[in-house]
């Protein structure tokens, strides 16, 4: 497979789980674009709230989550300007959040080692945690970013997340989507040894970049001193005691087997998209409706429980709730109440005078009336989507 040198996309939006991993994996790369005039932003997902103190003066601060985001906020920024300044987004914050939804902070999910010597996944990861968030709520907001920047262009983690981390690996399926949703492209950071890049930077000309970068997270790194036989090497030493050394080239591989787009909201559907889906909510009401209008005076035992009108009431609910949840659109909503109308009239109108199917009692009433009322409802809420938003686990 032919290298290439590194390229020059306009804008570039490199997508990471935690402080520090910018740097230590494609910090470079980054230094290397904004000497080549790129636009470059870096979106990060947590503030790496559950990352160790390494240092005697930091070490208070371990296990308190909110101190630990405070200092790494601090280091992050630091290390971004030793980079060369890029734009800095945080997930789920300003620019990298919908704009109809509010803000939110995702938080880090933790892990531990496994046996193999890799990461897996922490045993208490905090229900605010990037792991338990809805996958389809962060795919949104990497999608917000790459529009808020413009971006021709998402990097982040292989599949496996580099090592393992469960946020490492969260990132990449939520950047992978999102950079396909908006047909952009998307590239995965591989080791320059595997023999699979198609895409690698020499990063020796930036290599004194790197390294300032590096020393701002004396949190989380031990960083060793300049070898003067040598003065291009960088290492480190991490929590878990190995010692890393960085690379002479960065390496990435372009997304060659992509995986489907993620669902849209209706706002962001083409216009064939929107006749589509306004279509199907209207087939969702004419069947719910129908199947309405022939149950709803169903009972069942000895009390005569008005079964039928319970279940159709619930359906009519779920559906309009539902749609207005997952797609954000009150056409949809509209469609189904209009569908679920005409099939009632309709039935009804086939029947003639005398049809048993909506009779004067009190189910008959409330299928008349509780459909309509339940869509102008669900139609007039104004703050459905913040709903959605507060609904979804690790909302604080």
């Amino acid at each position: 497979m032919s290298k290439a040198s590194v390229t020059r996309p306009e804008r570039v939006l490199f997508v990471h789980a935690h402080p520090d991993d910018e740097t230590l994996s494609s910090g470079g790369t980054i230094a290397t674009l904004l000497e080549l005039g790129a636009e470059v932003t870096v979106l990060t997902a947590t503030r790496g709230e559950r990352g160790e103190m390494l240092t005697e003066r930091l070490a208070p601060l371990a296990g308190d989550a909110q101190r630990v985001a405070a200092h790494r906020e601090t280091e992050i920024d630091a290390a971004l300007a030793a980079l060369g300044g890029p734009a800095h987004l945080w997930l789920g914050g300003r620019g990298a959040r919908p704009t109809d939804l509010p803000e939110r902070r995702y938080v880090d999910s933790g892990m531990q080692w496994g046996p193999d010597g890799r990461a897996t996944a922490a045993d208490d990861a905090p229900v605010d945690s990037l792991t338990a968030a809805d996958l389809g709520e962060v795919v949104d907001d990497v999608r917000a970013a790459i529009r808020s920047t413009g971006a021709d262009a998402v990097v982040s983690y292989a599949d496996d997340g580099g090592y393992g981390h469960p946020d490492h690996v969260r990132v990449h399926h939520a950047a992978r989507y999102a950079a396909r949703a908006e047909e952009v492209a998307f590239s995965m950071i591989v080791a320059p040894d595997t023999g699979d890049a198609d895409v690698t930077v020499d990063v020796l000309p930036v290599r004194a970049k790197v390294r300032a970068a590096v020393e701002q997270y004396r949190s989380q790194v031990t960083v060793d001193p300049v070898d003067p036989a040598d003065p291009t090497a960088l290492s480190w030493v991490m929590p878990h005691g190995v010692r890393e050394h960085a690379p002479a080239v960065e390496a990435f591989r372009h997304d060659a087997d992509p995986q489907p787009p993620a669902p849209q909201t209706y706002a962001e559907m083409s216009g064939q998209g929107k006749v589509a889906a306004v279509a199907v909510a209207l087939v969702l009401g004419l069947v719910t409706g129908g199947l309405g209008t022939v149950t709803h005076q169903q009972t069942v035992g000895a009390a005569v429980f008005p079964i039928g009108t319970v279940i159709t009431t619930l359906l009519v609910i779920g559906l309009t709730v539902g749609i207005r949840l997952l797609y954000r659109s009150r056409a949809m909503v509209a469609a189904i109440g209009i569908g679920i109308l005409v099939a009632t009239q309709v039935l009804v109108s086939v029947g003639g005078q005398g049809s048993p199917l909506v009779l004067a009692n009190a189910a008959g009433y409330v299928w008349t009336f509780a459909p309509a009322v339940i869509a102008a409802l669900v139609l007039a809420w104004p703050d459905l989507s913040g709903l959605r938003s507060r609904t979804a686990p690790g909302r604080e």
